[in-house]
């Protein structure tokens, strides 16, 4: 189970926070694994390469296909899929291939060709990263001495009574802490680690004001946490006893392992990842239960809510998620943060019901995988999600309680940024409120109601004319927001659009901050000293509502009533007639 893991001499985790600091650092590192590297046999170490001529052939593994267009060049060090695309040198294959960022990657290859990483850090840098390399292999030691227990343990009856099969054990490595004080503290001590490499481990508790130490986890079922390139980095251990608390207990933030950053599965979902879907769930023996069943690409949280770094974490591998929290209270309480959570990141959210079942691992046993498999199918969007539990606070038979019920529902509508989406949800709450569809839009829009249904071609002839400034600041208002929200769109919105295309002196503050800025993620206009920006432009920002499928219309609008605007401008300070 363990053994593969000794031929990786990882980074630790460490370093991804000193990424910035070492990205001038790693040039001459890249350029030594491209004199080592021949990318013929790199590639042939994960798909078969049949020699046809001066060049290599393979059937690409980045796409189905029956014939080989996936060319490899000896002498260029470089491969190109004439299929799909994919190509590039020995890293550019590496990051694809194993699901890397471009640093990971670069630490794949180094530690495979034995190259120096960490040659250019300072002594206190290279202090740490040997401390967590010690704590790296202390925890792989520790992981085999709890996995060698778990055979004709209590622990491993148990696992068995609530079905998990002996190799799914073995996949995940689980296994049992001693009902001792110091078995594993004395085993690794044997193996020549010193009492001092113990104390900061996150294995051990050094009793205050002595030198004892001991192990801190006993009579448990061990977990070994990975983190996404497969090294052992803490362990979550259950109780026997479910009287015993607390129940789970996980080991503690240390050099190697934050909880809040990790991903309980991840290093073997990344691999196994379907329709750009991750299946989020709460705890271990739900994540294990689902993946037993065949379904792999799956994660659990580390015994806390969701958090803002776990997002990012599955942004990198995935858009979707399928929530699959517990049914209970608490569930549905972590579910509607986890939504929150995942909203910033611009992931797309879908949450799983579970019927009469509490939890996935309680679902798969009594249903099964097919119904599993039909409930993910079946997923609700997260907006109706929030609108059914809201549902159940309130009495909508009750006129005030159904206007209340109608308000909270609006709150949410007006965070999509899809007005097809908002159409279907307006009919939606239309439906189960009993409330005019055009009184919810009017709430939803508020003084661009109007403006919206001109620029959607919605207003009917008998309709008053709308001032243009209005459809104008709408247009100009609606690109501003979402330069300011979309960054995978910012780029192409700015090259499209200019200063002078802009009238409002607001926005042009706004649009001026962005160009210089384009690589921020979050740009909080209202928080941000730098802007002199008016409440009541804030507001406006607030109250619109946009759909990225119009930006051309939208820029259209703005681009043409611009120059109207400013010959007004003209005319009333010259008193010109034109």
């Amino acid at each position: 189970m363990f053994d593969k893991y000794n031929i990786y001499c990882r980074i630790d985790m460490l370093i991804i926070n000193l990424e910035g600091d070492i990205m001038n650092d790693i040039k001459d590192v890249v350029e030594q694994i491209k004199n080592r590297c021949d990318i013929v046999s790199l590639i042939s170490e994960y798909i078969q390469v049949i020699k046809t001529g001066n060049t290599y052939k393979a059937l690409c593994p980045f796409h189905q296909e029956k014939t080989p267009s996936f060319h490899i060049s000896e002498t260029k060090q470089m491969c190109k899929c004439f299929g799909c695309g994919e190509g590039g040198d020995a890293i550019s294959f590496i990051m694809k291939i194993e699901n890397l960022n471009f640093i990971d990657a670069v630490k794949f290859l180094a530690n495979k060709y034995s190259i120096e990483f960490n040659n250019k850090f300072d002594e206190k840098t290279r202090e740490k990263i040997k401390k967590a390399k010690i704590y790296e292999n202390i925890h792989l030691e520790a992981a085999r001495f709890y996995f060698a227990n778990i055979k004709n343990s209590k622990a491993y009856n148990y696992l068995v009574s609530r079905g998990i099969e002996v190799k799914t054990i073995k996949k995940f490595g689980i296994g049992y802490s001693l009902d001792e004080w110091h078995s594993l503290k004395n085993y690794i001590l044997s193996l020549g680690y010193s009492t001092d490499d113990l104390e900061s481990c996150g294995l051990f508790i050094k009793k205050i004001g002595t030198e004892n130490i001991y192990d801190k986890f006993r009579d448990r079922i061990m977990f070994p946490i990975f983190d996404y390139r497969g090294t052992v980095i803490g362990f979550g251990g259950r109780v026997l006893n479910n009287d015993t608390k607390p129940k789970y207990l996980n080991s503690p933030d240390s050099l190697i392992f934050n909880k809040s950053k990790n991903l309980y599965g991840l290093n073997l979902a990344r691999q196994e990842i379907k329709n750009d879907t991750l299946i989020l769930v709460e705890g271990y023996m739900d994540l294990i239960s689902v993946y037993q069943s065949g379904i792999k690409n799956v994660v659990a949280t580390l015994g806390t809510s969701l958090t803002n770094e776990q997002a990012v974490l599955i942004k990198r591998f995935a858009n979707n998620v399928i929530i699959s929290y517990d049914s209970d209270e608490a569930g549905t309480k972590a579910t509607l943060r986890a939504i929150d959570i995942l909203k910033k990141q611009d992931i797309n959210i879908k949450i799983l019901e579970l019927l009469d079942c509490k939890d996935p691992d309680d679902y798969i046993k009594k249903y099964g995988k097919k119904s599993y498999e039909n409930q993910i199918e079946n997923s609700k969007h997260y907006v109706q999600y929030q609108i059914d539990i809201l549902m159940k606070k309130y009495n909508l038979e009750n006129h005030e309680q159904n206007i209340n019920f109608v308000k909270e529902c609006i709150k949410i509508i007006k965070g999509i940024k899809s007005n097809v989406e908002i159409d279907y949800y307006v009919n939606y709450l239309s439906k189960i409120s009993n409330r005019s569809i055009e009184a919810i839009k009017k709430d939803i829009y508020g003084n661009y109601y109007r403006e919206y249904k001109k620029q959607n071609y919605k207003v009917e002839k008998k309709t008053e004319v709308i001032d243009s400034s209005k459809i104008k600041n709408y247009a100009e208002k609606s690109i501003i927001k979402m330069i300011i929200e979309e960054k995978s769109l910012r780029n192409s919105i700015i090259d499209k659009v200019s200063i002078n295309d802009i009238f409002l002196d607001e926005s042009k503050e706004i649009l001026k901050y962005i160009i210089k800025n384009k690589e921020l993620d979050k740009i909080d206009i209202e928080k941000n000293k730098l802007f002199d920006i008016s409440q009541d432009y804030i507001k406006d920002l607030k109250n619109i509502t946009y759909d990225t499928e119009n930006i051309d219309n939208l820029i259209n609008i703005m681009k043409k009533n611009t120059s109207h605007m400013r010959m007004l401008s003209i005319k009333n300070k010259y008193k010109f007639d034109f």
